[in-house]
C-alpha cells in the first residue's frame, strides 16, 4: 500500500506541475514596467507585447483619439492623435495591504474598427453648413460581431499555445460600460455566466465589518458579480456600475492557438494582468522540479482575494494550497 501511494501521489504531483499557473502584470516592484512607452510616430498605434510561457499577447493604445468637426480632407475628417498611457493607477483594497492594492495601466482611444467610422455633414435647418462630424455607431463592436473587432483604441489580446483556463484583472469605467471577450475566429462576444466566470469590486459598495477591521470602509470582494440583465447589451454590462468603477476579475476557459480579445465599449479598460493555467498534464516526461515555482506570482486567499505575502492562513500560490504562520 505504501508504495502504491507513493506512485499515486508522484502522479498527481506530477500532473500538478505540468498544469503550474503562470503570471504577467503590467508593474513590477519599480512601478509601470518600462515597457510601456508611447510610439514615437505619433499617428500610429502603441502596442506592448507581453508573454509568459504559453500566452503571447499585446496592449494596445490609440493611435486615433477624435476627429473634431470640420470640412473634409480628401474625404476624411483630420484627427486628434493620442498614442500615450495613462501611467499607473492603484486602488487600495485595505489599510494595511492585507489585501493588495489593484494597480493597473490605461491606453487612449475607444476600441473600434476605424474604417466604419462615418463623417455626416452638419445641418441648420435643412441646409447643409459645410462641416462634418464623426459617426461612431457602426465603428463599435456588437456582441454578433457584425462590426468586425477593434483595429484603434485601447484592447488587449491574448493567445495561448495550449488550451487552459485564462484570468484576468481589468478596471472598468462606470456609465454602463460593456465589456466585451471575444474569440478572434468567429468574432462573437463569450457569454458570461456560461463562458465567462466575473468576480471583483465595486466603489461604494463596502465591506459589512466592524470599524477597526482593515477592510473597514474599503470594498468587499463579490464573487461572482452580477450582470445588469438579459436583454440587448445588458449580459455584458456589471449591475452598480453606472455610476460606481469596478475591478473585476475575467476567467474563461481558451482553445490553444486562437485569439482573444478583451475592452470596453465606448472607453478604454484598465489593464491589470493576468493568469494562465494550462489544461491538466501531458505526461511525465513534463515533470519539472518543484523548486522552480515562480517565488513573486500572486497569492491569493481562499475567498479569491489577492495577498500579501505576510498574511496568515491558508494561501494559494502557484496552483497550491499552503500554510503562513
Amino acid at each position: 500500500m505504501k508504495k502504491t501511494f507513493t506512485l499515486t501521489a508522484f502522479v498527481l504531483a506530477a500532473l500538478s506541475v505540468c498544469a503550474q499557473t503562470e503570471s504577467w502584470t503590467v508593474y513590477d516592484e519599480n512601478g509601470l514596467k518600462p515597457l510601456y512607452v508611447a510610439n514615437s510616430e505619433q499617428g500610429e498605434m502603441s502596442v506592448v507585447e507581453f508573454s509568459t510561457d504559453h500566452v503571447k499577447g499585446m496592449h494596445t493604445s490609440g493611435p486615433i483619439s477624435s476627429y473634431p468637426e470640420a470640412e473634409l480632407v480628401d474625404g476624411k475628417l483630420v484627427p486628434d492623435y493620442n498614442n500615450s498611457w495613462s501611467g499607473l493607477k492603484t486602488q487600495a483594497l485595505s489599510s494595511d495591504n492585507s489585501v493588495a492594492p489593484f494597480k493597473w495601466v490605461q491606453g487612449y482611444g475607444n476600441p473600434v474598427n476605424i474604417d466604419k467610422v462615418a463623417f455626416v455633414e452638419r445641418e441648420t435647418g435643412g441646409i447643409p453648413m459645410g462641416k462634418f462630424y464623426a459617426v461612431w455607431d457602426d465603428a463599435y463592436y456588437s456582441p454578433d460581431g457584425a462590426n468586425g473587432l477593434p483595429t484603434n483604441g485601447t484592447y488587449i489580446t491574448f493567445t495561448p499555445s495550449v488550451d487552459g483556463t485564462m484570468k484576468i484583472s481589468a478596471w472598468v469605467n462606470k456609465g454602463y460600460r460593456e465589456i466585451f471577450i471575444v474569440k478572434e475566429s468567429g468574432m462573437k462576444a463569450l457569454s458570461f455566466g456560461t463562458d465567462i466566470k466575473i468576480s471583483g469590486y465595486i466603489t461604494d459598495q463596502n465591506n459589512d465589518v466592524e470599524e477597526g477591521s482593515p477592510l473597514y470602509g474599503y470594498m468587499k470582494y463579490q464573487d461572482p458579480l452580477p450582470m445588469k440583465g438579459t436583454e440587448g447589451n445588458d449580459p455584458y454590462i456589471i449591475e452598480g456600475t453606472k455610476d460606481f468603477t469596478a475591478f473585476v476579475y475575467l476567467t474563461f476557459n481558451v482553445t490553444a492557438d486562437e485569439t482573444y480579445f478583451v475592452f470596453n465599449k465606448s472607453t478604454q479598460i484598465g489593464f491589470s494582468g493576468y493568469e494562465f493555467t494550462p489544461s491538466g498534464g501531458t505526461g511525465i516526461k513534463d515533470i519539472t522540479a518543484s523548486g522552480q515555482d515562480d517565488d513573486n506570482a500572486p497569492i491569493y486567499n481562499l475567498a479569491g482575494q489577492r495577498v500579501n505575502k505576510d498574511t496568515k492562513g491558508i494561501l494559494i500560490q502557484n496552483g497550491k494550497k499552503f500554510i503562513n504562520k
